[in-house]
């Protein structure tokens, strides 16, 4: 695939206020780029604009085909000879006569006239070929570019940074990645057609009819030149009301997608009819952008045929000067208008171009964009790792807004051995979720580093990295899948008996069992068929057939009941052995048992040790015991920890 130049992506208001030439220029740059994805396929393109010309040269025959019809069979005192003569297609001494292939007896009127009236017929047929494979052709043609469009699109889209998913609307991107993708190729096809096998047809209609007569024709297309003038008048507000309707299209997008995917806040809130009304605001504005952008392209429409009436009237008082005979003149004002609609769509080219810069611009800025966080030229590929991670002086700020940015750790030096467990604990805002994002790389750190083995991970593809990392979140997405399919993400070239194995190690087997279609019970999107506790032990199952010597774990047990923790936590254990632990808890009972917890307060590390260490030597961890640990719950755990 190509690799355009960096492309600015182009607001619905810019564009608006660009000038027509401006926008033209904008146009070619953007097609430029758009036809490097037709570089692939540049031969089978080649085949259908080759016969879309030859389409458009059929246009010759018809003519000439309709003078026929004319001569001979519409002239009952003309001889056998005679019609015979007006069998001749071409020009001057570029021409022939398909009677001199039969002899002369065998053309009588009757056969001539039978002869003639195929003519017409033959034609369509001929052009309906021609037409048929052209259409086939580009429309394969633009099919493969459609889906090359897509697949870098949404490639571009999950090779990003979590930095700019926080900021992106998930509505917006499949509306980039489905339909302004699909406006981008259509387009390209469109104007690829128009740009040549229109002039080929109208050259063809014009070479015939100045061959015919070319008083009548230079009469009737002297107002030719005023076509010009309403795409130019009409341009600027078609610019404004197409790139307004790919906007109010996007929106109405984010709209719908927002709304399923907090489809529980929704109805818990009885708000369906407030979100049906915001649609329906949306889809009416977006029902009125359509109608005026339709409307301008029917008026332009309307006026080029007006013009055009205006050049025949001029033809038809040609002819009456010079008493053109009616067979004649029908035959020259049938070719004048087979001009016309292709002279429409040529008057639409800049109209259409026009309405899907702002579509085709949001995609090459999406292929364009560089990700935040990207390997090294040089990124070693980690094969297995010991679980040994290392925090060197690390600070690390969130970029808010367009200059602003927000401190979440600072000076973090932390060493984690391989095969040990580790609890971080804070008030909401300290830093924790940060450190799990950093351990991942999702962000890169601003200062110091963080090692796997001794490696700097930023020396590391985040492919093998992030392959050395198992996680779970309290926060259990599942995809609309089967049971199956959910746990063999962890390690997709897995066998059913390896997930089998898994499942029952994370006692998903337990409820699986009672399901019809067992470990092909489809889960639902978001996992949604299953309850909470499921759905969290279907996310161990998959992190056990995972099976990375790195384990994060994400208050997994924060927002569960106590017996279903305890099933949770029986998983967890299976999961951890031999594992580097790192977990995210607010509950006391689920870091009882871990080698160290580290105390975290305002980005910082403020203390870290033993649960007894930490009750004797820092006040914030007794401060955060008394506040949010000290439940009946934990006191049980506790005393049954401690005996």
């Amino acid at each position: 695939m190509p690799n355009p130049d960096k492309k600015k992506k182009v607001s619905r208001k810019d564009f608006a206020n660009l000038s027509n030439k401006e926008a033209m220029a904008l146009a070619g740059e953007t097609y430029r780029k758009l036809y490097g994805y037709l570089k692939p396929y540049r031969w089978r393109f080649v085949g259908g604009q080759l016969m879309g010309i030859l389409a458009g040269l059929t246009n010759v025959l018809l003519i000439q085909g309709m003078k026929v019809i004319f001569e001979v069979v519409l002239s009952n005192d003309a001889s056998a000879a005679s019609k015979a003569e007006s069998f001749k297609f071409g020009f001057g001494k570029v021409s022939f006569n398909p009677t001199d292939l039969f002899p002369a007896e065998w053309l009588g009127s009757y056969q001539l006239v039978i002869a003639a009236c195929l003519v017409v017929p033959l034609v369509f047929l001929l052009r309906g070929g021609f037409t048929y494979l052209a259409n086939y052709m580009l429309m394969w043609v633009g099919n493969r570019i459609l889906y090359d469009l897509r697949n870098d699109t949404y490639r571009a889209l999950l090779g990003q940074s979590m930095n700019y998913f926080s900021k992106a609307k998930v509505g917006q991107m499949v509306q980039t990645v489905f339909n302004q993708s699909r406006v981008a190729q259509q387009n390209l096809v469109t104007l690829s057609q128009d740009i040549i096998q229109r002039p080929v047809s109208i050259i063809a209609i014009l070479a015939t009819l100045l061959h015919m007569n070319p008083g009548f024709t230079f009469y009737s297309l002297v107002v030719f030149p005023l076509c010009i003038l309403p795409v130019v008048y009409i341009g600027k507000k078609v610019r404004s009301a197409g790139a307004q309707e790919e906007q109010e299209a996007g929106q109405m997008m984010v709209q719908m997608t927002e709304c399923f995917q907090g489809i529980r806040v929704v109805k818990s809130h009885a708000r369906e009819e407030f979100e049906h009304k915001r649609f329906e605001a949306s889809n009416m504005k977006t029902n009125k952008l359509i109608m005026r952008y339709q409307k301008a392209l029917e008026l332009v429409g309307m006026l080029v045929e007006f013009v055009a009436s205006l050049g025949v009237g001029i033809g038809l008082y040609y002819a009456w000067k010079t008493h053109i005979d009616a067979g004649t003149f029908m035959t020259l004002v049938g070719g004048l208008t087979q001009i016309y609609p292709h002279t429409k769509s040529l008057s639409r080219i800049q109209l259409v171009t026009q309405k899907t810069i702002v579509a085709t611009s949001n995609v090459f800025a999406v292929m364009e964009e560089e990700p935040e966080v990207q390997d090294a030229t040089d990124a070693q590929d980690l094969k297995r790792s010991t679980g040994r991670l290392t925090f060197r002086n690390v600070g690390f700020s969130y970029k808010s807004g367009k200059s602003g940015q927000r401190s979440a750790v600072n000076g973090i030096n932390l060493e984690m051995q391989p095969g040990k467990f580790y609890a971080l604990v804070g008030p909401t805002g300290a830093g924790k979720s940060t450190l799990f994002s950093l351990i991942q790389r999702f962000y890169d750190v601003d200062e110091g580093a963080v090692e796997l083995d001794g490696i700097d991970i930023r020396k590391l593809t985040q492919k093998s990295l992030r392959n050395q990392i198992g996680v779970v979140s309290q926060d259990a997405f599942l995809f609309h899948d089967t049971i199956q399919e959910n746990i063999r993400y962890g390690r997709l070239d897995a066998t059913p008996e390896e997930i089998q194995r898994a499942a029952v190690q994370a006692h998903v087997d337990d409820f699986v069992k009672d399901k019809k279609d067992g470990y092909d019970t489809i889960v639902g999107d978001g996992g949604g068929n299953l309850s909470g506790g499921q759905k969290q032990r279907v996310t161990i199952a998959r992190a056990i057939l995972r099976n990375a010597p790195i384990l994060l774990l994400d208050e997994a047990t924060s927002a569960l009941d106590t017996e279903t923790e305890r099933i949770i936590q029986d998983a967890i254990h299976v999961l951890s052995e031999g594992k580097t632990v790192i977990a995210i808890a607010h509950r006391l009972s689920t870091i009882l048992e871990a080698d160290q917890i580290i105390v975290m307060e305002n980005g910082h590390v403020h203390s870290a040790g033993t649960h007894q260490e930490l009750l004797e030597k820092s006040d914030l961890y007794q401060r955060l015991y008394h506040l949010q640990y000290e439940t009946s719950a934990d006191r049980a755990a506790i005393e049954a920890n401690a005996i």
